[in-house]
């Protein structure tokens, strides 16, 4: 019979494995920027698909409606 301890260690694995999968899917966003940038939307869209990024994530990332990051200034 598993304790509380199992359980929690259980969701904790789980916790990092999906941390992973979004560092993976961010990392293959920055790729498909940088395609976009250098040749075209439509490469950019088959790497995403190819490589599995979500269609939401990807048209979110493609049509320029992602949030900029910020630059910590104030101003």
């Amino acid at each position: 019979m598993r304790s509380k301890n199992d359980k929690l260690t259980a969701k904790n694995i789980d916790i990092a494995d999906c941390a992973r999968q979004d560092d993976l899917t961010a990392q293959k966003v920055e790729v498909g920027i940088i395609f976009q940038e250098m040749l075209d939307t439509a490469t950019a869209a088959a790497y995403l698909a190819k490589n599995k990024v979500p269609i939401a994530t990807a048209l979110r990332v493609l049509t320029g409606s992602r949030r900029k990051k910020s630059t910590g200034g104030s101003g």
